[in-house]
């Protein structure tokens, strides 16, 4: 019902992906080329999941059990290697944003309607994997006093499709530093350990997005990258989190910016972080003609010449925006943003490149949907205020068109669009009053074709 909750949309954008925006005036220096980081009723529905094969590397959903572990720079589900061809899921509806109960949260049981939209066509065009960037054991995922909520039927519906999910309770970068903070974090992923932590559908449990902030003022560095209190800290959630999930993974997804990667290994500073299993990177570097450039020679060194020992690689995010400008308006690029497929065919190829070189475990596409609570008007589709992104085809950073379907108001069952408003409404069905969602309608664009062909090649 649409609650509301104290939390600002910078916030909620914050413990999405925020230095997406905020890089593109502070630290384009770091690479080669420039880098772009960023309590409900029933829900009336019976719908069900369809069976279907289950799609990518090692991959078998409905077995029944899901052991990961690393061995080298591979990920292994059950002995086998597991390749990730995965997206980045966080398919909040029109009218929702992440600062307003469920907080990015439609993975609980009353949001079924909504996944059940995606995970046959996610299994059809050859995924694998998929990534959350909002799960919480609470319906007001910052309010443990809230009630709370289960994602049995997300989760079963993932296991039948084949589709493995890396789950994240959220959190900003300042709640990160805040000992408060870190407390209520701590019991969120205790939680959600206990209830996901033995299902077969769950990859692992990734410890905030891009938390590791960092900069440079007249010479000196600053931020939590440069902090040793903060990669102590996700050293030693990571250590708690494997005890409460001993057959699952762990990571945290972190900007590609070499310096903080040399933070990282540095033994004065982050000491390589031991318990992550996983190095997650989110990547927005390279062109159509150039993919991740040198991206993971270039890591793999500084982790040999600071004689750590090998672990898998994800690319947890990469991708562009499906928009350019028609004058000062926001459109979409050409042919169902072709250039937008052909973008990310590159960096996937790179992606099987290096994986084929032992250096890379697979990655997500940055995103499925269309995100339209990112910039303003949460009820109409935006674009930033400033463009001048040569490497994005259609070069600007819209963060509301990144994903590689665009959607739409959903229609309720006479046919009529819902209010845009509010993507929970009260309905009368068989006689009582109930709470139901209807979902969003999606359009692909080029590259879910593009990605089928990639994946299923």
């Amino acid at each position: 019902m649409n609650k509301k909750y104290s939390f600002d949309r910078q916030a909620a954008l914050d413990a999405y992906s925020p230095l997406r925006r905020r890089l593109l005036g502070s630290a384009l220096i770091a690479s080669t080329t420039p880098l772009l980081l960023s309590a409900c009723g029933s829900s009336g529905s019976d719908s069900s999941p369809p069976n279907s094969e289950s799609p990518g590397l090692g991959s078998s959903g409905g077995d029944g059990s899901s052991a990961f572990t690393v061995q080298d720079r591979k990920i292994m589900r059950n002995g086998e290697e597991f390749f990730a061809k995965g997206v980045c899921y966080s398919p909040v509806p029109i009218g929702a944003w992440a600062g307003a109960a469920p907080g990015g949260d439609h993975f609980s049981d009353f949001w079924e309607p909504l996944f059940n939209r995606d995970m046959g066509t996610l299994a059809g065009m050859g995924c694998n994997s998929i990534r959350l960037y909002m799960t919480s054991p609470w319906e007001t995922p910052w309010d443990p006093n809230s009630n709370r909520q289960y994602h049995t039927k997300f989760m079963d519906a993932c296991a039948v499709h084949g589709i493995y999910v890396w789950v994240a309770y959220p959190m900003t970068p300042e709640q990160a530093m805040n000992t408060n903070d870190r407390k209520r974090i701590e019991t969120g992923f205790q939680l959600l350990c206990e209830e996901m932590g033995k299902h077969e559908s769950i990859i692992g449990f990734t410890i905030g997005n891009e938390l590791d902030t960092f900069g440079i003022d007249k010479g000196v560095e600053f931020g939590n990258a440069t902090q040793a209190d903060f990669w102590n800290w996700i050293n030693t959630l990571a250590g708690k989190v494997k005890g409460w999930a001993p057959d699952k993974l762990v990571s945290t997804s972190l900007h590609d910016i070499p310096r903080v990667i040399e933070l990282m290994v540095d033994p004065a500073v982050g000491k390589g972080v031991p318990n992550l299993d996983v190095i997650s990177l989110n990547s927005y570097r390279g062109t159509q003609s150039t993919g991740f450039d040198t991206m993971f020679t270039d890591y793999d060194a500084k982790f040999k010449n600071a004689g750590l020992p090998d672990r898998p690689f994800l690319v947890t995010e990469f991708g562009c925006p499906a928009s350019t400008r028609q004058g000062s308006t926001p459109v979409e690029l050409p042919d169902h943003a072709k250039a937008q497929a052909d973008y990310i065919e590159a960096h996937w190829k790179d992606i099987e490149k290096h994986h084929g070189l032992n250096l890379c475990s697979g990655g997500y596409v940055f995103s499925w949907a269309d995100e339209w609570w990112k910039i303003g008007n949460i009820t109409t589709q935006e674009g930033h205020s400033s463009c001048g992104v040569p490497q994005f085809p259609g070069g600007c950073p819209d963060e509301e068109w990144y994903g590689i379907n665009s959607i739409g108001v959903g229609k309720k069952n006479d046919g009529t669009p819902r209010d845009p408003a509010d993507p929970v409404t009260k309905e009368n069905v068989d006689g009582k009053d109930v709470y139901v969602h209807h979902p969003d309608i999606l359009t692909p664009r080029a590259a879910v074709e593009r990605l089928s062909t990639l994946w299923k090649a």
